[in-house]
């Protein structure tokens, strides 16, 4: 690289570092004060369950009604119709309510509506508005190349994906109410696959094995969303107070997410909820 392109690329740098600068400033600020913030927590009473497989067999179901319509597709899972409701909804709650009291907030449950309300400033209503889990069928397609020539061989592997939708309000602030934001994340079947080239038959044989998703695997998930979806909370009041706060000349707007276990602020692009249009 030459000394002038080494120097431009210092500058511009330099640069991104000071224009960030403001906002990181801002976001510890937040960070260091938000043992005075207060978050009351509210949780949906059921769970979605979408049958999404491929392979369901939707013969004969315009003549049940809705709800026996819904029975007979969850039925046909593999993984929804051993979940229970319950176990689902209270495993998400724990994980949910753990994970955001590790940040130093006050929390409020249903129960302490009326001592939430005493409140008069940095407070935020977090409604969990929806979860919804889908299982469905993804089909992987494995590759590789043998003396130029491409193999391939396509694996279906059982998937569930859990979304989640959050309703995030802010009490007695002139700042956006009601915005919605969402995330979602898969788990799938693992799978170990490799091709071989027979040097005997001069054939290329794919070889594999798929450890199917188990029950323990989707609580196990469940858990770990309840815990994604709490820390996506905090960070999301965290950058809403810095965007309704700093007054930036461009359209640049920087996302932080902060890590409770090492006291950690970094930037982050992808890693959060996502906003949606109401």
């Amino acid at each position: 690289m030459k000394r002038w392109s080494k120097a431009l690329f210092g500058l511009v740098f330099l640069a991104l570092i000071a224009s960030c600068s403001p906002q990181r400033k801002l976001a510890k600020t937040y960070v260091d004060q938000s043992n005075k913030w207060g978050i009351l927590v509210l949780f949906p009473e059921q769970v979605f369950k979408i049958n999404d497989r491929y392979d369901r067999d939707e013969r004969g179901l315009s003549r049940l009604s809705e709800i026996a319509q819904q029975d007979s597709l969850i039925n046909q899972t593999l993984f929804l119709k051993q979940l229970d409701d319950s176990l689902l909804l209270n495993t998400f709650k724990k994980e949910y309510w753990e994970a955001l009291s590790k940040y130093d907030v006050e929390l409020y449950s249903e129960a302490d509506f009326n001592r939430f309300y005493e409140r008069d400033s940095l407070s935020w209503i977090a409604n969990v508005a929806q979860l919804e889990l889908q299982e469905f069928i993804s089909d992987y397609e494995d590759e590789d190349n043998f003396f130029g020539l491409r193999y391939t061989h396509t694996v279906p592997l059982n998937g569930v994906n859990l979304a989640v939708w959050l309703e995030l309000n802010a009490l007695n602030e002139d700042v956006k109410e009601n915005q919605v934001y969402f995330t979602d994340q898969n788990i799938y079947d693992y799978h170990e696959g490799q091709f071989y080239y027979d040097f005997a038959t001069g054939s290329v044989n794919y070889y594999y094995n798929v450890d199917t998703l188990k029950v323990n695997d989707l609580m196990d998930f469940v858990g770990f969303m309840g815990r994604l979806s709490a820390a996506y909370t905090y960070d999301q009041v965290l950058n809403n107070r810095i965007q309704s706060t700093e007054k930036s000349e461009t359209d640049q707007v920087i996302h932080f997410r902060y890590d409770p276990y090492v006291k950690r602020l970094f930037q982050t692009e992808y890693d959060r909820f996502i906003e949606l249009d109401n």
